[in-house]
């Protein structure tokens, strides 16, 4: 069995452009004259994780999970190319806006965990 192939900066660049089209963002651009190594590197953990190809979660799920985590990360960008994604897995509207509410809820409950001393506070009195 043979080692994969490491792709060229222009192959990562491409295969990005397949996947993602007009939602590309602009960093693969930069990178890959600037640093080469991280574009290539950036695209073998996508390879390893949302892409792994031995993955027990079909693709579709996998990209609804990265639309959550990117919005949760307020990475408007990356949530719209893996929500392109997803529908081009045979996601339906209704689940990418169902990963959008995800998002949004975990963000919330977020906001009252972090909350939680001044409700302690809040609770207890002023001193």
């Amino acid at each position: 069995m043979s080692a994969p192939t490491t792709p060229t900066p222009d192959q990562v660049i491409a295969m990005m452009r397949d996947k993602m089209g007009d939602t590309l963002p602009e960093w693969p651009g930069h990178l890959k004259d600037m640093a080469p190594d991280l574009l290539i590197s950036t695209a073998m953990l996508s390879h390893g994780s949302v892409q792994r190809p031995g993955s027990t979660i079909p693709l579709k799920y996998r990209h609804l999970m990265a639309v959550a985590a990117a919005l949760g990360r307020r990475q408007a960008a990356c949530a719209r190319s893996q929500a392109r994604m997803a529908l081009q897995e045979g996601a339906t509207s209704d689940e990418v806006l169902d990963a959008v509410r995800i998002a949004r809820h975990l963000i919330a409950v977020g906001v009252l965990d972090a909350a939680a001393p001044i409700f302690r506070d809040l609770a207890g009195g002023e001193d």
